[in-house]
């Protein structure tokens, strides 16, 4: 290979780590080398250190609604917020082997749904909450006294379905944690150290990490901690039995009656490509 760049793109095909989670140190340096660095001919020798903080880092210039968010790594907070509700994913997806994130929530304004998607166009502000191909914690509504697991109690919420009722995090200060195990095929939720339940997940796809900011207030950092720190129960329930979410109520229903949730008309998304369009035109 003739650049850094290059070099990673063979070692992620040896090794299956992708080139946005490789820093390359080369020998006598202390200096990360970047991608467009000149390899020199005769050769030379580098070490590779596994970088993660791409799955922990929400990522702001791909999603088509960023002109609402300010992020700063792992916190996003959404003052500029003029529709509904915008999805935010982090910057790289978990592929393989088993993580632990914490989802601080600083502020929760109504709705927040913090879990995994496989599908990355899901950022933005087009797929609602109860639309998404997703396996989730719902932390309910805020205002709400409802049991109702589609609207209102916390839940879990995957694959288009209400599974099981999980405890209501508060507004401001709880802890949402979610340990995830790629080999296993499994992933288990946790509210302030208490597990609350673990479902299956896919083993055969990048899954990427998501919340979901509902109001101008909301306010969600998300932390990557060592795997030991999981609680232990949430290690336990991954090699347990897991809640089967096929079973669960449809999201598709609307517990006041009818089939509509939060989404925005085919014009409102025409409206917003060519807004973006235009915006990035201009630059940021």
């Amino acid at each position: 290979p003739e650049t850094v760049g290059a070099l990673k793109a063979e070692l992620a095909e040896r090794l299956e780590t992708p080139p946005a989670l490789q820093r390359l140190v080369g020998s006598g340096s202390a200096q990360v080398c970047a991608d467009e660095d000149k390899l020199s001919p005769e050769g030379g020798e580098f070490m590779m250190v596994v970088d993660e903080t791409p799955m922990c880092t929400w990522d702001h210039a791909g999603n088509l609604a960023r002109s609402m968010l300010v992020v700063d790594g792992g916190v996003v907070t959404c003052p500029g917020l003029v529709t509904d509700f915008v999805n935010v994913l982090t910057r790289e997806p978990v592929r393989r082997g088993a993580h632990y994130f914490e989802f601080h929530m600083h502020y929760i304004g109504d709705e927040q749904w913090c879990g995994l998607v496989a599908n990355p166009a899901q950022a933005g502000r087009f797929v609602s909450g109860r639309r998404l191909e997703a396996w989730t914690y719902y932390a309910g509504r805020m205002r709400s006294n409802s049991d109702n697991i589609v609207d209102g109690q916390a839940a879990l919420h995957a694959l288009g379905k209400a599974v099981v009722p999980f405890k209501k995090p508060g507004r401001e200060g709880s802890v949402i944690g979610m340990l995830v195990d790629v080999g296993k095929g499994a992933v288990a939720f946790s509210l302030n150290g208490e597990l609350q339940g673990a479902c299956a997940i896919p083993t055969d796809k990048p899954l990427w990490v998501m919340t979901h900011v509902d109001t101008d207030r909301d306010h969600v950092e998300l932390r990557k901690p060592s795997l030991k720190d999981a609680p232990p129960s949430n290690l336990e329930a991954l090699t347990g039995a897991l809640i089967e979410v096929t079973a669960g109520e449809s999201l598709s229903y609307h517990p006041f009656g009818g089939h509509h949730f939060d989404s925005d008309t085919d014009e409102d998304q025409e409206d917003e490509t060519d807004d973006e369009a235009a915006h990035d035109s201009c630059g940021e």
